[in-house]
């Protein structure tokens, strides 16, 4: 009687909230509604192990009961035996305030799809501390697995009007698949739905207020995702006066969780991404994260990331928009953004690298093909091909084939300072760059250069600023400013050690620097010039083991590209001091008992990555494999939650 009443109070109460939410569409209710769900199906399947869904009204009986108790699917496997057509009525964020509800089993999506579905979001909190609107197929995650799901091309997560709070800290969570997850992982899943926000959000200046929207979970901490594709479109318009911004295709927020495993490996982006923030915080925007608590390995991005930032802080990447270590991870499609904020930071792959002591990586062999267009207004400007500002990341093996074309229209004037910094790689870096190129023009136009006064800052074919070693890389592209105070250099202004210039590109403005070694076209792209020689002699100095150049037919226009063979030179693995090395779970363990970069192998010798190993137990996350670490053959399979 009690679960019946409750039941009813619930419905009532969802039914509200989503009118006031959304306005009527042709989809009649919810799947919530009694009638709606069959109210047999838990009690057939409570002492199975393995609870089948057939229908979508079982489907809607496993989502009604995340919404109106407090068991939660432990130690339990839900598995679709059939598609499902979820078109007949609305799905209302599965969340019981009452109860905390979550999701703590393993969903099974067995390969099969949904479509027609609708989500409704849900809110939580009215209290003065804390207010949550949330949105996704499941509400919340903890402890427990998603895999082999794929919400279809007809599924749509929605959320509009105005949300006001003054007490506490106020979430938007808003994700096709889940709006939060908790110590979880998400295997092999597929969105193909958009996500709309369009939304006015009202919250206190004393308190947290953020806007977190995904393709596949929001708000993530201690996450896995492997395997996941997001194809889905984000389009995300906030106006707010203190929201901050957090949207990718993959990933949205994740809090600082230090010492905890935040991984995205071998995921995929296909979605176009479009943010509009009226707002005076930052907003953050990734193709695959936006958060800098996430390692990503193996990742790609193949569509546009595009943001307007109004007043706000801007930090945009093709791929992330920071880092803690990217490792094979590229960036296909355009990056643009334009930024009335005092900060802005662009990169091709990440717009900059954070410091987390326990998971600090380098960006190893990343790249990017896209063009990226920026538009500042701001006082502080970082953009690179690679990363916009690095501080904390060493950058080995990476490239940039993209134009960066970049209009500065902050007021001049001989009161008002400006820092400008555009790199090919890097705009801003305090970390070194090894191994790698640039093949991308470079383009800084002032929108004020009739007015007076000048910026400060500087634009280079490899690094605008760098304050450590640049080694052994190169820049073919043209450099190009017309920005007062700005000086334009072939590599860099400073730091440059065996780097190369093509002596054909044009390089134009007020200030102009050469540093570097010049070779012409014809000569970077012939094996008997002696460019290639001079790369492969320097490729393994300034304490970096990089992979070997070389020429690949059709590939990088006729010039070196790194290629897959261990380069003479290199210390072999058993010269390390290294202790017991072992895979478990997934991840590879190595104990070690020094500080040093270690490099990891596949059985074929090829490099796979270099490892920033401290004294101690260290660990890490491979693709499934044979490798040969510190002389040590150990295999990487797929590891149990």
């Amino acid at each position: 009687m009690k679960r019946i009443a409750y039941r009813f109070f619930l419905i009532v109460l969802l039914s509200v909230l989503a009118v006031e939410v959304f306005p009527v569409s042709a989809q009649e209710g919810s799947w919530f509604d009694e009638g709606n769900y069959d109210e047999e199906w838990l009690d057939k399947n409570f002492d199975n192990d393995v609870m089948i869904i057939s229908t979508p009204e079982e489907f809607a009986a496993f989502g009604e009961y995340m919404t109106s108790s407090l068991w939660n699917y432990p130690n339990k496997t839900v598995r679709l035996a059939a598609d499902m057509d979820m078109s007949a009525h609305k799905w209302i964020t599965p969340v019981n305030e009452q109860f905390g509800s979550y999701f703590s089993g393993v969903f099974d999506g067995d390969g099969h799809k949904i479509s027609g579905l609708t989500v409704v979001p849900a809110e939580e909190g009215e209290g003065y501390d804390y207010k949550r609107v949330v949105a996704g197929l499941f509400g919340t995650v903890r402890n427990a697995e998603i895999r082999d799901l794929t919400l279809d091309e007809t599924c749509r997560v929605e959320v509009s009007g105005t949300y006001y709070f003054s007490f506490g800290d106020l979430d938007l969570e808003i994700g096709a698949i889940a709006a939060v997850g908790d110590e979880s992982r998400f295997i092999r899943c597929v969105n193909r739905a958009d996500v709309v926000v369009t939304s006015v959000i009202w919250g206190s200046e004393t308190h947290e207020t953020i806007c977190s929207v995904s393709g596949i979970v929001a708000h993530a901490d201690d996450m896995k995702l492997i395997g996941c594709s997001n194809e889905g479109h984000m389009t995300v318009d906030v106006h707010s006066d203190v929201v901050d911004i957090r949207v990718s295709g993959l990933v949205g927020r994740c809090g600082p969780v230090y010492g905890k495993e935040n991984r995205i490996v071998s995921c995929t982006n296909r979605g176009n991404i479009f943010v509009s923030g009226n707002t005076s915080g930052s907003v953050s925007v990734g193709g695959i994260s936006s958060n800098y608590s996430f390692r990503v390995d193996s990742c790609e991005n193949h569509s546009v990331v595009k943001v307007n930032a109004h007043e706000g802080s801007a930090y945009v990447g093709g791929v992330s928009s920071a880092s803690v270590g990217i490792t094979y991870s590229f960036n296909k499609d355009s990056v643009i953004c334009e930024s009335d904020g005092f900060e802005v930071q662009v990169g091709g792959v990440c717009s900059y690298s954070f410091y987390n002591s326990s998971q600090t990586d380098s960006l190893y062999t990343c790249g990017n093909e896209g063009e990226i267009e920026v538009k500042s207004n701001g006082s502080m400007l970082s953009v690179g091909g690679v990363m916009g500002q690095n501080t904390d990341c060493p950058v080995v093996d990476c490239w940039n084939r993209g134009g960066l074309k970049i209009e500065s229209s902050a007021p001049r004037s001989s009161s008002r300072w400006n820092a400008i910094y555009a790199g090919g790689l890097v705009g801003y870096c305090e970390e070194p760059v090894y191994n790698s190129y640039n093949r991308g023009n470079i383009s800084l136009i002032d929108a004020h250069i009739d007015e007076e006064g000048s910026s400060q800052g500087s634009v280079g074919g490899l690094v605008g600023k760098a304050y450590k070693l640049l080694w052994n890389s190169y820049s073919t592209g043209d450099v190009c400013s017309d920005v007062a105070g700005v000086k334009v250099c072939r590599l860099s202004e400073s730091n440059v050690h065996f780097c190369y210039y093509n002596s054909d590109a044009v390089i134009e403005g007020t200030e102009v620097g050469e540093n570097g070694i010049a070779y012409s076209t014809a000569e970077m792209q012939s094996a008997g010039s002696g460019f290639l020689e001079a790369l492969n002699n320097n490729a393994t100095e300034g304490g970096a083991s990089c992979r070997n150049w070389g020429y690949i037919p059709g590939e990088n226009d006729g010039y070196p590209v790194h290629i897959d063979r261990i380069v003479d030179g290199v210390d072999s693995p058993a010269d390390h001091s290294v202790g017991r090395v072992y895979a478990a779970n997934g991840r590879l363990f190595v104990q070690s008992d020094r500080s040093m970069q270690l490099p990891v192998y596949k059985v074929t010798g090829q490099i796979v990555k270099i490892m920033n190993v401290v004294e101690g137990l260290n660990t890490d996350y491979l693709p499934c494999g044979v490798y040969v670490v510190a002389g040590q053959v150990v295999a990487v399979t797929a590891g149990n939650k």
